[in-house]
């Protein structure tokens, strides 16, 4: 089956989604036109939830990237760690004291690493939220354009209630094609393979639609790890 990655919206969080009609849906802003370019975003947020992916932002050298003409789906903090823990976990398949930290993560990974494993989330123009489909489109990274990604949307009925909530809400999916692109066969999502090592990886955006003034960004879940990474043990 496929990795989806779900999580739990507020009831608010969706009012305010459905009812202003963008993306929006982690209880944020209602407006999704934000006065500043992508970076200075990311940098302003009153939680600090992005200052690890900014450190690894400038590590790699991609500030400028991401502040050109495109769309950013982010992975916070909490996605930076998820990788992390990953990491350390499968060293401590060897050495049970072992640690993996941002340290770390600076210490193995050159720029050029950084760069190629943070740029899978960067994509050429603005993909809007006006612009998916349910069916979803292949989209190729502007620095790893040999890698697919799946950008779509899947429509939840989950957060109606009668004379508030009147739309239904659509939760943005961010898709990693491994191989070719899965399908259906006989209600079940398959590598056309027939690997499931093959088997596409997707994570969820809790935050969609945020209209910078150079671009686009989509926040990725919490549980999303970064580079899509998963234990090898």
């Amino acid at each position: 089956m496929k990795k989806y990655i779900f999580i739990i919206f507020a009831a608010m969080a969706v009012f305010i989604s459905c009812k202003k009609g963008n993306g929006i849906i982690d209880g944020g802003l209602s407006n999704p036109k934000v006065n500043f370019n992508t970076y200075d975003f990311l940098k302003s947020h009153p939680k600090k939830v992005f200052d690890t992916t900014l450190m690894v932002i400038d590590k790699a050298g991609l500030k400028d990237v991401i502040n050109g003409n495109v769309t950013f789906f982010v992975p916070n903090n909490y996605s930076i760690n998820n990788f992390l823990n990953i990491k350390r976990d499968e060293a401590r398949q060897i050495d049970e004291n072992k640690k993996y930290t941002l340290d770390s993560l600076f210490k193995y990974f050159t720029p050029a690493m950084l760069r190629d494993s943070l740029g899978i989330y960067v994509f050429k123009g603005k993909i809007s939220y006006a612009q998916l489909t349910e069916e979803g489109k292949i989209h190729h990274s502007v620095v790893a354009p040999a890698e697919s990604f799946i950008i779509s949307y899947t429509k939840t009925t989950g957060y109606l209630v009668d004379g508030i909530i009147t739309n239904d809400a659509k939760l943005v999916y961010f898709i990693k094609v491994l191989g070719d692109r899965d399908v259906m066969v006989n209600g079940k999502m398959e590598d056309p393979s027939g690997d499931e090592s093959l088997l596409d990886r997707s994570t969820v955006c809790q935050t969609s639609g945020i209209e910078t003034t150079n671009g686009i960004v989509h926040v990725l879940s919490n549980s999303h790890p970064w580079t899509f990474k998963v234990k090898d043990f």
